[in-house]
């Protein structure tokens, strides 16, 4: 039944986005668009797009998300740790935890930022879980959510505009969503950017492949992890980055003041 509703949470997710996607493009002026050019008016499309994706989204999310007062803390620790060192974003970064056993974390349109308690259970330090949250942020900073999104709705999206219909489209188009994640090169340029964002936060770089080692654990078959790491592709060259980027670094590292214990006994699956 959990799974269930995972999968339902995600459905119901992405048929937001494409709610939001066909909202904004009814409410659109027709006569900006032969004003202007090209590129611009689909650069205004999709920052609107994702400022209605972002409404949507936080709803379903707050429902969803662990609210209880030492998590909401402990996020605002870490946020707090990192943000002096993040880049411009174009909406104010929001972290949730959702309670559950998958093993993942996302970062979504609108930089709102899921980690699963499913992926708390294999870390063991607030430092890893920041070098996690530094690296989902990252594609915030870089926009790539909303990149894979207009990459991924296309044609499919405009079938749907134009013909005020074609659930069959949405539906396959929401389970490519589902299954999709970013490129390598993005994968890779996030790290970069959280390598840096964690040297600039006094945190140890090598907390980020401490993290996606444990993530892995001993069996790299594992079900649990495979859909993680087949949409984080590039394991071992991701971890050499992160380890040279720590022996390259020379800061000193400064502990995150977070009970790492008490901050993970407020999830069920971890109890």
């Amino acid at each position: 039944m959990r799974i269930l509703r995972e999968l339902l949470l995600l459905l119901s997710l992405y048929a937001g986005i494409a709610l939001a996607v066909y909202g904004v493009w009814r409410v659109w002026p027709e006569s900006k668009s032969h004003k202007e050019g090209v590129s611009q008016d689909e650069t205004s499309l999709l920052d609107r797009t994702e400022g209605k994706i972002r409404e949507l989204l936080h709803r379903e999310v707050t429902a969803d998300a662990n609210d209880e007062p030492v998590v909401k803390q402990g996020l605002r620790k870490l946020q707090e740790r990192l943000s002096p060192a993040l880049g411009k974003l174009s909406y104010p970064l929001e972290i949730y935890v959702i309670d559950s056993g998958t093993v993942n974390a996302v970062c979504l349109p609108g930089n709102i930022v899921l980690v699963y308690s499913g992926l708390l259970r294999r870390l063991q330090s607030p430092e890893e879980l920041a070098a996690i949250l530094a690296h989902e942020t990252a594609h915030a900073v870089h926009r790539d959510p909303m990149q894979a999104l207009k990459r991924e709705l296309g044609l499919a999206a405009l079938f749907a505009m134009v013909g005020g219909r074609g659930d069959g489209v949405t539906g396959r188009l929401m389970r490519r969503l589902v299954s999709s994640g970013f490129s390598r090169q993005q994968e890779l340029a996030a790290d970069e950017e959280a390598l840096r964002v964690l040297a600039a936060s006094d945190i140890d770089p090598k907390a980020l492949a401490d993290a996606l080692r444990r993530i892995r654990g001993e069996k790299e078959d594992d079900p649990a992890v495979l859909q993680y790491i087949s949409t984080h592709p590039g394991f071992d060259e991701r971890v050499q980055l992160s380890e040279k980027a720590s022996a390259d670094w020379p800061g000193k590292a400064r502990p995150i003041d977070l009970d790492w214990k008490q901050f993970r006994s407020q999830f069920r699956v971890l109890r």
